[in-house]
């Protein structure tokens, strides 16, 4: 880290802000909490040319670099950091992050995968330092209604066999006791990106949507390999046999929810968060267990992700003279909102729950952390008497007495136990952390002329399929989707993320 700059310096940026309320009383843009803190500690006075609202950002910023009026540092789409890297209007910070990036820094980016860091590599160069998201904590968990899960003794599904054979005793033995053959075992809607869907396809190996190595090591669509038949051919089967609700294909989100909250669904895949929102929302008194995704075969599973950043890179303008000042507003924003155990500072810097202002809005450059994995041993530690509760951060507080209260007998709190308690979706994530469990997109480089012109088509084309097979088409549907895709365009992006492969490695 640099030391703190004397006399200070200023640099510029953009900001975009969401619906929050992120000011206090006299503050603005560029006089507030975390502005004053960078230039207390460090020496940096940040001001921001314009705060625009999140939605408009993107469109600003393309005006701003057809002006040429690009602020000191700033966050860019992918499409947008080639373009300034093409203009040679950034800075390298290859050097500069090697010299003062943090050991905090460094296990953030590494955490969110080697590809991340890698994508932000021109040339072999690192130009840009990426917005890390938080994909890990985003992919499948299986949820299931617990008072169904107890009333068969069920035990704990290891392959999708078990979670095809639950499927159809929530669908068959009228698990709400009302006589009536009303009830589906897995719920889906017409949405086929969602973990609804992705969770049990991924549980067959099978990958929507993006590149993965084949055996030989050249770029595949997950679209079009076998797996996706066998996954798809299991569907059916849940389909054909009313295990599934009949109108999945027409129905959204919103009605899929209505069906979890009148009983009619025993199983979703969902993600880590999904105990708070939606389950306990729709089923408060009804309490849910989470799995990790089975394998279909014992081999082990992997489930998908897409290239682990937050929309944007952090770009630096190449005439800025110390480019390296970035380095202490990211660790002013890792430390105020990852790593701070004070109760007064997150009221502070992060959120004023009294007066409803959303304090972290201001930083004005932000990494984020998969945390769940971190919250739930944390918070294990001290349920268990080994770490005392000041050290954990406010919201591992807040959640260890949620924990606290349902073991000692309050079930209202079932959704904070089943997302970070002893068996709970936090537990997963240690697991899936610890196998590696992840298959992000192999593919990172911008969209390819064949992609911009043709996979909105194929993207149709497949979805059509998946329906049409589900349903009850033949599965040689899938066969003549794979024809069609390679002719219409696939075979054209197969060879240019090929090309893009090559000239990467």
């Amino acid at each position: 880290m640099p030391a703190k700059f004397d006399p200070p310096i200023q640099l510029t940026t953009a900001m975009a802000n969401y619906s929050y309320t992120k000011f206090g009383d006299g503050e603005t843009t560029d006089n507030n909490v975390y502005t004053q803190y960078i230039k207390d500690t460090y020496g940096i006075e940040v001001k921001a040319i314009w705060d625009v609202p999140f939605g408009q950002y993107e469109q600003k910023v393309n005006l701003m670099i057809a002006s040429g009026d690009m602020p000191d540092f700033v966050g860019v789409s992918p499409s947008q950091f080639k373009q300034l890297y093409e203009a040679g209007a950034i800075a390298d910070l290859t050097e500069v992050y090697e010299t003062y990036a943090s050991d905090q820094v460094r296990e953030i980016m590494e955490l969110a995968g080697p590809e991340v860091l890698e994508s932000a590599r021109m040339k072999g160069r690192l130009m840009a330092i990426p917005w890390t998201g938080v994909a890990k904590e985003s992919v499948s968990v299986l949820w299931v209604r617990k008072d169904w899960y107890e009333k068969f003794n069920l035990t704990p599904p290891q392959s999708m066999a078990d979670v095809l054979k639950m499927a159809e005793i929530f669908a068959t033995q009228d698990p709400d006791g009302n006589g009536k053959p009303d009830t589906f075992g897995l719920g889906l809607y017409k949405e086929l990106s969602d973990n609804a869907m992705v969770g049990f396809l991924n549980g067959f190996h099978a990958y929507r949507d993006i590149w993965i190595k084949d055996a030989d090591g050249k770029l595949v669509s997950g679209d079009i390999q076998p797996e996706m038949k066998t996954a798809l051919a299991e569907l059916q089967t849940l389909y054909k046999n009313g295990w599934l609700d009949k109108e999945f294909g027409v129905k959204d989100m919103q009605k899929l929810e209505e069906s979890i909250a009148s009983g009619k669904i025993g199983m979703v895949f969902g993600n880590m968060g999904s105990a708070a929102a939606p389950l306990q929302q729709l089923t408060p008194e009804n309490e849910w267990l989470p799995f990790a995704v089975p394998s279909a075969d014992g081999e082990a599973v992997k489930l998908q992700i897409p290239l682990n950043i937050y929309n944007y890179y952090w770009v630096v303008n190449k005439d800025v003279e110390h480019p390296e000042a970035i380095f202490p507003m990211i660790q002013t924003w890792l430390d105020m909102f990852y790593y701070n155990t004070s109760d007064d500072l997150y009221t502070q810097y992060n959120y004023d729950s009294e007066l409803d202002i959303a304090h972290w809005m201001n930083a004005p450059i932000k990494i984020y952390k998969n945390k769940r994995a971190d919250n739930h041993l944390a918070e294990m530690e001290a349920l268990n008497g080994s770490k005392d509760k000041s050290e954990l951060t406010p919201e591992q507080r807040n959640n260890l007495a949620g924990i606290e209260k349902y073991l000692a007998g309050d079930k209202k709190f079932w959704n904070v136990y089943y997302q970070d308690g002893p068996e709970s979706s936090g537990k997963i994530a240690v697991e899936y952390l610890e196998k590696d469990s992840y298959q992000p997109t192999q593919f990172t480089g911008m969209p390819t002329p064949a992609m911009l012109q043709k996979k909105g088509n194929l993207d149709k084309l497949r979805d059509q399929m998946v329906l049409k097979v589900i349903t009850g088409g033949s599965l040689d549907e899938f066969d003549r989707f794979v024809e069609q895709w390679k002719k219409l365009g696939g075979d054209e992006m197969t060879a240019e993320v090929n090309e893009w492969l090559a000239s990467n490695q």
